[in-house]
């Protein structure tokens, strides 16, 4: 047997990477007890080994239950799905759950988005998104109440785009997305199940139909240790040289 404390933590950290490497997702590792006995290595080195790799998002512990191996994110493409679609091709069942759902006035901000009048009737509502009863996404949106008479919390279970498409006959068309890291508030994280340090993504969204006309306006805050987002860049956007155009 090795030595006590001849393991490093960097053969620690990389033994457990290889022993998370043969996991699943979820699964529970052994204890420090038992890898710092079958490895030789001191319990503080396993420790710290695991800390390094709980940074990372690899494993996550698990207040008097262990160290379990994380789920690794879920990769969206940057293209007009929707999240009930993202998680049904990746096997998993997705539901929502009405936070909130109000018919208000719009305000001048949110109307010079949606290309309407101030005061104009508008629905607001926020969902909270899971995935086989996980948190992964709250989103709050809103749309012109003319555009969908009759559109009820009841409505708002799975895709909004399939509603929007098989009722209303709005087929969007296009985007604009903008995306940031942040760090969520309070009542964000309850509902997403992370802490402080935990960072997000937020994604505003302007949603058009196929003539271009604004139908919808999106905020929506994602976890970042279970969403990572990815996209294609065509040529067309880049110079002879290769400079990219635009703003």
């Amino acid at each position: 047997m090795l030595m006590r404390d001849s393991v490093t933590r960097h053969d620690a950290r990389a033994r457990l990477r290889e022993l998370i490497a043969v996991s699943r997702a979820g699964e529970r590792l052994p204890s420090e007890r038992q890898l710092s006995a079958r490895w030789g290595a001191a319990r503080m080195t396993i420790r710290r080994a695991t800390d390094t790799l709980i940074i990372e998002g690899l494993v996550e512990r698990r207040h008097g239950s262990g160290t379990f191996v994380a789920p690794q994110p879920f990769a969206r493409f940057l293209g007009l799905t929707s999240f009930t679609q993202d998680m049904r091709e990746r096997g998993m069942h997705p539901s929502s759950r009405v936070l909130a759902f109000e018919a208000i006035h719009a305000e001048p901000g949110v109307a010079a988005q949606l290309r309407r009048k101030a005061g104009e009737p508008t629905l607001r509502f926020t969902r909270l998104r899971l995935a086989d009863e996980q948190p992964m996404a709250v989103e709050t949106v809103w749309i012109p109440a003319s555009l969908v008479p009759g559109l009820g919390p009841a409505d708002l279970s799975g895709s909004l785009y399939e509603l929007l498409e098989t009722r209303y006959g709005l087929v969007t068309g296009s985007a604009s997305v903008t995306i940031e890291p942040t760090l969520a508030d309070a009542p964000t994280r309850h509902l997403l199940e992370i802490d402080r340090e935990q960072a997000c993504l937020r994604l505003s969204m302007i949603d058009r139909d196929v003539r271009g006309r604004v139908i919808m306006v999106a905020d929506c805050f994602y976890r970042g240790d279970r969403y990572q987002l990815s996209a294609e860049l065509s040529g067309v956007a880049f110079g002879p040289r290769g400079a990219v155009h635009g703003r």
